[in-house]
């Protein structure tokens, strides 16, 4: 989180109230360092919260948002962000607090070559775990834990766990990453600090360390924790036997003499990761909002070195924000990721870009209302240094297909999908049946059929049979048919039946439709057929304003076609990069509401016909344009 420069606001004094919540937030989660003030007795002793407390917040490199708290004399203290699975923020000690109270969190072991990679930036593998006779101690995936070296309770880095200890007694095979490293010593957040080392916070407060004779830790070392090649051995004290610690470190430590073997066989056993950014074919966990900003950077990057280079953007600039989001940034994901703005921690794609804009990447420019990007910065200094990723062919040709079959305003979902075309569209076949006056006519013709349902074409076919069979046609005027008493009976009103003695053709045909009663049989694929009188349901799509100038698109009716709702909220929300919502319809059982925000009817009627629904079958109502001046 540290390994690079981060952006930080100016430091603010702590109310007393949130110091007081701070402090019982300490109390909860690191009993142990307030045990140690308790049992000191020592009025001046150093407590874990102390008076004066300054806080400012904090944006790291990769887009992770936080606040430090930092003590009078400018010592970071406390970092609160979002870890892990975490959805609120945790309070983690900085390697400073962790100095004047070794064993407010559990620790956890490992080489001295290791802690030089976890400096520069790399997250602990699991083959780089030291595990005492007894196994690791018994904690839960998302703890967070300090990372020491054999003989020293200096903590070196703080990070959180990916997995759950309990009944782990080696790490033989062992692949991944165990813990991802939050801050350690020598990182930019120590540098905001006094610059401490170690030796000087452990002699002058605790005094509890046990070392490593030679030169790990030394102040002069840039390498941050690995020896210079000189032979080093342990001092066999032990630390403490509760879950805080390991076991002793006579038991922990092989006698190495040579540090570059150590690591050489490190780097062999695929102990030390070469980069914290390292591609991972495969993502163990769901990513964090912190993450899911990362991979959301990564994923733009990846499109301005390849995709929109300066050879293929220039015709497309200016380019609508959510066309680049949908078509371009959702596809290019890193890690086979799925990508999803409102699981970061900008929640909308207009606060990620205005992020992309400081950072210098693009340059964004509103039209009509609507954000666009007006330009590329492909000399920034990051793009410059970026390499680029493999994307899956998968992705990238239906990317590429997306794009071809509905242009620039919309974008092939990806993600979530029943797709009805792959079996054919929801087909709507429209059947008659002959009311109570129109039935003598039926039967005197012998017009029957198995279900008792006539097509359009077949009750046509009837009423012609039937004026060719009685001779009906005028013979001065083919287009005239003569009324007997079945057609006047079936066909005419009451007030036509004394004054007519002859009826147009086609009108003749189109009133037998009107008589006829009218069912609907919905032909869905995978489902058995089904008809029901009267006209087809529709699916309504109404866009209104809600809350002043709020504009929403709601779409009701989509369970009586088998589309499930949820499936077309998650796609939405990726095509038009707003935030979407499934709710229960008043007064209807069982029927949920699709909600957008924006207006975004042109979309959710492409998506709908996607999802094999014939357009037909929509009814767009639109309350939000301007009534037309008369």
């Amino acid at each position: 989180m540290f390994k690079k420069p981060f952006n930080i606001k100016s430091r603010t004094p702590v109310r007393s109230s949130d110091c007081r919540r701070l402090i019982k937030e300490a109390k909860e989660e690191f009993p142990e360092a307030w045990g140690a003030v308790e049992d000191a007795k020592d009025s001046d002793a150093v407590l874990p919260v102390p008076n004066n407390l300054q806080t400012a917040k904090f944006v790291s490199h990769v887009g992770e948002r936080g606040q430090i708290i930092y003590d009078g004399p400018g010592d970071p203290l406390w970092i609160k962000a979002e870890l892990l699975d975490n959805q609120e923020s945790v309070l983690v000690p900085t390697v400073y607090s962790l100095w004047r109270f070794p064993t407010m969190l559990p620790i956890l072991w490992t080489w001295p070559a290791v802690v030089k990679k976890l400096i520069n930036g790399a997250d602990l593998m699991a083959p780089g775990l030291i595990i005492p006779d007894g196994g690791l101690p018994d904690l839960k995936r998302g703890a967070v834990v300090a990372i020491c070296c054999p003989g020293s309770l200096a903590a070196q880095a703080v990070g959180v766990l990916t997995f759950e200890t309990k009944g782990v007694t080696s790490v033989a095979g062992a692949k991944g990453k165990a813990v991802l490293i939050t801050h350690t010593y020598k990182d930019h957040l120590w540098e905001s600090g006094s610059k401490a080392h170690p030796q000087e916070i452990l002699q002058a407060g605790t005094g509890s360390a046990l070392h490593v004779e030679g030169d790990f830790g030394d102040s002069s070392d840039d390498g941050g924790g690995e020896d210079d090649g000189g032979d080093w051995t342990v001092v066999t004290k032990k630390p403490p036997a509760s879950g805080t610690a390991a076991a002793t470190s006579e038991e922990l430590v092989p006698l190495e003499r040579d540090s570059a073997q150590l690591s050489a066989r490190l780097e062999k056993e695929a102990v030390i990761s070469e980069s914290a950014a390292a591609p991972v074919s495969e993502p163990s966990t769901k990513p964090t909002p912190a993450e899911m900003d990362s991979l959301l950077l990564e994923a733009l990057k990846q499109v301005m070195a390849t995709v929109l280079d300066q050879k293929a953007a220039t015709d497309l600039l200016p380019l609508n924000s959510s066309t680049l989001y949908s078509h371009y940034i959702v596809s290019n994901a890193p890690h086979n990721q799925e990508l999803d703005i409102k699981k970061s921690t900008y929640k909308k794609l207009a606060k990620f870009l205005k992020a992309a804009e400081k950072r210098g990447l693009v340059q964004l420019k509103d039209i009509r209302g609507e954000s666009h990007i007006k330009s590329f910065n492909w000399k920034h200094k990051e793009m410059l240094e970026y390499k680029p990723y493999k994307v899956s062919l998968a992705k990238k040709g239906h990317a590429v297909a997306s794009s071809a079959a509905t242009g620039a305003s919309s974008a092939q979902p990806t993600v979530g999908r029943v797709d009805k075309t792959a079996s054919g569209m929801i087909q709507v076949i429209e059947l008659f049946k002959p009311s109570n006056g129109l039935k003598p006519l039926f039967d005197e013709v012998g017009a029957s059929t198995p279900s008792g349902y006539f097509s359009r074409h077949q009750a046509r076919s009837v009423l012609e049979d039937y004026i060719k069979a009685h001779g009906l046609i005028d013979p001065k005027n083919p287009r005239q048919v003569k009324l007997d008493h079945r057609l006047c009976d079936g066909l005419l009103t009451k007030d036509e039946y004394s004054k007519l003695t002859v009826f147009p053709r086609d009108k003749l045909q189109s009133r037998l439709q009107e008589k006829m009663t009218l069912y609907t049989e919905l032909r869905i694929p995978g489902k058995t057929p089904t008809a029901k009188i009267g006209a087809p349901p529709q699916v309504e799509i109404l866009c209104e304003k809600k809350m002043g100038n709020k504009v929403i698109t709601r779409t009701v009716g989509l369970e009586k076609y088998e589309i499930d709702p949820h499936a077309v909220a998650k796609e939405l929300r990726t095509i038009c990069a707003s935030s979407t919502t499934v709710d229960p319809v008043p007064g209807k059982k069982n029927a949920l509401a699709v909600i957008v925000q924006g207006h975004h009817v042109s979309a959710l009627a492409k998506l709908l016909e996607k999802h094999g629904l014939p357009p037909r079958l929509i009814t767009v109502t639109d309350k939000t344009s301007k009534p037309k001046k008369k």
